[in-house]
């Protein structure tokens, strides 16, 4: 457990360094074989979220197999979703399961036609001959990526090629003009030869071949040409896809407090009653100082106060003050506890005898349980789902302890 927890602190200190810009990152275990490969829009902010949250039991097993954590940046988000399929494909991580064998997600198929279509499409679709790129994880972004390309290299999806009349999308600019003899069969497959380069990721390549046709073009003075050219490779070099940003829900670093201590009780009717402290340091789950603490539901608490029933009030207090009196333990930045008004002031009265001045914010659900309302956030700029993972994590914790005590007594 020492050996895992000094190279996780080794990649956190790592990832602190990454570019907060699009990119690949490329987990590898102690062989250097890669575990998982995946995209991000930050890529420092995506791959610190891994130490950020509790992970599903997948996840955490890859976690604690992996030794390094590499980094490719795109100059674009979806140039790195192409690359990250390319690599998928490459190299097919162990723990890359959903695109390495579901055939039921979205991808990009281009046809093996004299004027080629690009079009979505799944492999268990009844396809005509041609090349199939993918699968994607997101139908909307295989969409909205095609949509992208589209506004640079103008392709065909259905019209009919040299028909004689313009379709709708021609007009819009989308499509070179397949069906009114708008564009020359060389010329469009040269498109379609690009867009197959920009899939796999190789932009460099396509910026090189087009800033070489575009010196052909002037010296032919063929400057309409040129402009054109001219426009596609400043297209491809500030790419827009803000659409195809997903926020991986995370912070920036100041947003996150140092160290974050969540309370919960746990009981049924005051019996088997605990507590549970769990500890985020810069927002990473840190096992290593949480805190179990069981609590007396038959006379006094150590508050001198009598608690009868469910109290949570009073096992707030009570856990809190026990947990102040270790004053070797750091004190917290803020403290969150799960419960409404009564238990938030509970803890500031706590606060208050002692002279300590932190913050309390109160997770409350509600007469129905069903809502998740913060009380006295109003003055502190914290991201709410951060608060909520602390809160769900302290929860869990409590109800594993428990569910530990519980069973202990009934044997």
């Amino acid at each position: 457990m020492l050996i895992l927890k000094a190279v996780k602190e080794v990649l956190i200190s790592k990832i602190k360094k990454f570019p907060d810009t699009p990119g690949v990152y490329i987990m590898r275990d102690k062989s250097r074989r890669p575990l998982y490969i995946g995209k991000a829009s930050s890529l420092r902010r995506r791959v610190l979220s891994y130490f950020q949250r509790p992970q599903e039991t997948r996840i955490e097993q890859m976690l604690t197999q992996a030794q390094n954590i590499e980094t490719l940046k795109t100059d674009s988000v979806i140039e790195a979703l192409f690359l990250e399929n390319d690599l998928i494909k490459k190299y097919k991580p162990k723990y890359n399961i959903k695109l390495k064998d579901d055939k039921t997600f979205l991808g990009i198929f281009i046809t093996d036609e004299d004027w080629p279509r690009v079009m979505p499409a799944r492999l268990t679709q009844k396809l005509p001959k041609g090349e199939f790129y993918g699968p994607f994880p997101s139908a909307g972004q295989v969409r909205e990526a095609l949509q992208i390309i589209r506004k640079i290299f103008p392709f065909r999806v259905s019209c009919q090629p040299m028909s004689g009349k313009a379709c709708f999308e021609y007009h819009l600019g989308v499509c070179p003009g397949v069906c009114a003899g708008k564009v020359e069969i060389k010329e469009y497959q040269k498109t379609i030869r690009q867009i197959e380069l920009f899939l796999k990721g190789k932009k460099k390549s396509i910026i090189t071949e087009l800033e070489k046709d575009m010196k052909i073009a002037a010296k032919n003075m063929d400057y309409e040409k040129a402009a054109r050219i001219r426009d596609r490779v400043f297209s491809l070099k500030h790419i827009q896809d803000v659409a195809l940003i997903k926020e991986e829900d995370m912070l920036h670093p100041e947003d996150v407090p140092a160290r974050i201590e969540a309370y919960d009780i746990s009981n049924i009717s005051g019996a088997f009653a605990v507590g549970s402290m769990v500890v985020f340091s810069e927002g990473l789950v840190d096992k290593s100082q949480y805190r179990k603490f069981k609590i007396s539901n038959q006379g006094r608490s150590s508050l001198g106060r009598q608690i009868t029933g469910s109290d949570d009030v009073a096992a707030i207090k009570e856990i809190l003050s026990r947990r102040l009196n270790h004053t070797e333990w750091p004190y917290p930045d803020l403290v969150l506890i799960d419960g409404g008004k009564g238990q938030v002031n509970g803890a500031k009265e706590i606060l208050k005898v002692r002279r300590i001045n932190i913050p309390v914010v109160g997770i409350a659900k509600g007469p129905n349980r069903d809502k998740d309302e913060l009380i006295g956030a109003e003055n502190l700029s914290i991201n709410k789902n951060l608060l909520l993972r602390v809160r769900d994590e302290a929860h869990r914790f409590a109800i594993e302890y428990y569910r530990l005590r519980h069973r202990k007594n009934i044997k």
